[in-house]
């Protein structure tokens, strides 16, 4: 992981690239999935030792047999971000860039740096060992029988997807500035300031003048440290589709009185807005009109959804059978939607944003990249099993598969869910949203994959068989 941060990051900064907010959240899948190709090689390994192979045998099998799940995995990720780069626009450009860096890294890091170190040990005739007492028979030997429960989540998951497309189409979202537009300010301060305080002080100031204005209906704020520790940007959208000099000098009087606290010396109104003759103040201001808002929210959709269509069409071809591309697609759809409905069922409630933005943006495309990687693993060794049973019945080789891959589905899932919750409590409040959504989509991703993409799959494909049956 170290060695796939370094090379991430030195490839980012020899392309200039500037690290935005949909950026980390596709570093932070980038990581999850370098991980879980890590638990794969480490849980096949155990495998090929469960079944009497030597040690360095065992590890020889082991990443052969990873092989393709890795590669699967991060081909369909891979297509996902370039789509998203070619049809994106703004963050989701951003998102897609980080993303395809890391995935090219973390498979080099992921297969060839592990290798190196295990092989070194090996050869040394040093000791090494992929489990201790209590993890050595996790999930081991279980015998779920996931296939008959199928029932029971269809109709829960249909429960969840009708509350929360009910809650978008009635309730709606919070828009924030990128998908409404606004006005936008670089405020350099004479000393160093927490982007926490000034958030509080420019929200209150700017909630107040909207509930005393009917014609307002409330405003989205972003505030974010814009280079040194002594300049913000602050971004909002109160009165966004008003474009005169009167709304202008408006919210400029507004920030000033937000942050003229902040100052060691205040540089009073004018010299706050004008920094010819003082160097502390509005640095530079920007509009982001509501035509160029409503394209970046256009292109979201779009990049979403050719998405979507390009991981149907590399699963349907790669697995010779287009019900696994709508296995893995109505999954992520499902996993989508719940997200989105959580996102509109509870603004407003949860003490933290969740305004529909470009944080927003980052953390669907980051769930749908995480969840797809759940979905081929599982659906890879479903199609080694039917390789090499192909006389039993398809709903032992599924079960089986998914029994099989119960270890590696939590271990990653659990490694990931643990970085997510640390960055929700420590990580501050403008990516709290972003974690929280990706706390979800975890848990979400992982019971979709098991419950409702692989169940899809087998009805489908069952109910073809038996209509070619009836033909025949």
């Amino acid at each position: 992981l170290l060695t796939n941060v370094l090379l991430l990051f030195g490839t980012l900064t020899s392309f200039g690239a500037v690290l935005t907010l949909p950026g980390i959240a596709g570093l932070v899948l980038t990581l999850g999935m370098a991980v879980d190709a890590n638990v794969i090689i480490y849980e096949r390994i155990k495998e090929e030792l469960r079944d009497g192979k030597g040690l360095s045998k065992a590890i020889a099998d082991g990443y052969r047999n990873a092989y393709s799940a890795i590669i699967d995995g991060q081909l369909t990720t891979i297509i996902t971000g370039l789509v998203l780069f070619f049809f994106g626009s703004g963050p989701v450009k951003g998102f897609a860039t980080t993303l395809i860096i890391g995935i090219i890294t973390s498979v080099l890091s992921s297969i060839f740096i592990t290798r190196l170190i295990i092989d070194d040990r090996v050869s040394k005739g040093k000791s090494i060992s992929f489990t201790n007492k209590l993890t050595k028979n996790f999930l081991q030997n279980t015998h779920v029988n996931f296939i008959s429960k199928r029932k029971i989540t269809y109709i829960l998951s249909g429960c969840l997807i009708l509350i929360s497309i009910l809650s978008i189409s009635i309730k709606g979202f919070t828009y924030g500035v990128d998908f409404t537009g606004g006005r936008s300010f670089v405020v350099k301060f004479d000393q160093p300031v927490q982007v926490e305080e000034i958030r509080a002080s420019v929200e209150a100031v700017f909630d107040e003048a909207a509930a005393a204005d009917e014609s307002v209906k409330g405003s989205s704020l972003e505030v974010k440290q814009f280079g040194s520790d002594n300049q913000m940007k602050i971004t909002t959208s109160y009165k966004y589709n008003i474009e005169t000099s009167e709304v202008d000098d408006e919210v400029e009087a507004m920030l000033y009185k937000a942050v003229a606290g902040f100052f060691a010396q205040d540089p009073g109104f004018d010299g706050f807005r004008s920094t010819l003759d003082n160097p502390y103040g509005i640095i530079s201001s920007d509009k982001v009109g509501a035509t160029i808002a409503n394209d970046i929210k256009r292109d979201a959709i779009i990049s979403v959804i050719l998405a979507l269509i390009a991981i149907f069409a590399y699963i349907a071809i790669r697995f010779k059978n287009w019900t696994w591309g709508l296995g893995g697609v109505v999954s992520l759809a499902h996993t989508a939607i719940i997200v989105i409905g959580f996102f509109s069922l509870f603004t407003g409630i949860l003490p933290f944003s969740l305004d529909v933005d470009s944080t927003f943006i980052a953390a669907i495309l980051t769930i749908i990249g995480y969840a797809i990687n759940d979905n081929v693993v599982i659906f890879d060794r479903i199609r080694e099993y039917r390789t090499n049973h192909p006389k039993a019945e398809l709903k032992d080789n599924v079960n089986v598969a998914l029994n099989s891959t119960l270890s590696r589905t939590m271990n990653t899932s659990l490694t990931t869910l643990v970085t997510m919750l640390a960055i929700a409590i420590f990580g501050g409040e403008v990516v709290r949203g972003l974690a929280v959504a990706l706390i979800l989509g975890i848990i979400i991703g992982t019971y979709a994959s098991i419950f409702i993409g692989t169940p899809v799959m087998y009805d489908v494909t069952m109910a073809l068989e038996k209509r070619k049956a009836r033909k025949e």
